[in-house]
């Protein structure tokens, strides 16, 4: 696993940004299975990252969107549902407890929106579906790099989170690569957002089944999460709103960047 030094940075932001009005929201379910994992399969993930080892856990997420608005101009009209896939890591930072979002794959160009791609998540594009019928909600995600597939049964008792697998805030990892140095860094920034604080979402119990295929190409973003045992599993639904995050700390600035910003006095 790639030490802090050696991580390649995600891409460059864009101007424009994506057009929307910043107030987007909807009817959201989905569900997440927290899966127990080897410490050691955890702590390679978190070795490249700023983010501290909590435990040895991970949250699989699946969610979709039947109805969602704020992404004018565009209109979600045709096809599969807008719907999402992520893996979370409780982790730590400078005393913040919070779920590193460590992947994030999407079935719709909504990625650049507020509190997505610019914020930090490590977006991915891949074929998503989420459906429930009835008690039964199955979701699946398949793209080269990765395929996993996963289902729950509804419950009917209230969930809540298991004390020691922390998944709000989410923690993220903004970073800007420096376009004239191959592998280098022009801005890292660890960013808190909380979309648990601003929606209205209800979770209750469920009965999980996951499964973490090969996926297609040589490279396997989710070989790591292989041997993870199904511990706990929740059902959500209601109405989801956006959030602004909130920068926790500036990790790294490229020397050169600081020296442009002398010699330009701001």
């Amino acid at each position: 696993m790639a030490t802090r030094a050696e991580s390649i940075p995600s891409i460059p932001l864009h101007a424009p940004l994506y057009a929307t009005d910043n107030a987007y929201e909807g009817d959201c379910f989905g569900f997440s299975i927290l899966v127990e994992l080897p410490a050691d399969a955890v702590r390679s993930v978190l070795a490249p990252t700023p983010f501290s080892f909590v435990t040895n856990h991970a949250w699989i997420e699946y969610y979709t969107y039947p109805a969602l608005t704020g992404f004018s101009p565009y209109e979600d009209r045709f096809g599969d549902q807008y719907a999402v896939f992520g893996v979370v890591v409780p982790a730590g930072y400078e005393g913040v407890l919070g779920g590193y979002y460590a992947h994030c794959y999407k079935n719709k160009d909504f990625s650049g929106a507020m509190g997505r791609e610019m914020a930090g998540f490590p977006v991915k594009a891949a074929d998503i579906y989420v459906q429930r019928t009835g008690r039964a909600v199955t979701g699946m995600a398949v793209c080269p790099t990765a395929r996993c597939e996963a289902s729950v049964v509804i419950g009917a008792e209230p969930a809540e989170d298991p004390s020691f697998a922390v998944r709000n805030p989410t923690l993220l990892l903004q970073v800007i690569p420096d376009v004239e140095v191959p592998n280098s860094v022009l801005v890292e920034q660890v960013i808190s957002r909380d979309v648990a604080e601003t929606s209205d979402l209800h979770a209750v119990r469920a009965e999980p089944a996951v499964h973490f295929l090969a996926a297609p190409s040589e490279v396997d973003d989710l070989a790591w999460l292989r041997d993870g045992n199904p511990v706990h599993a929740d059902f959500f639904s209601g109405r989801f709103r956006g959030a602004l995050g909130h920068v926790l700390s500036t990790t790294q600035v490229s020397p050169r960047l600081l020296k442009r910003i002398n010699a330009a006095g701001w």
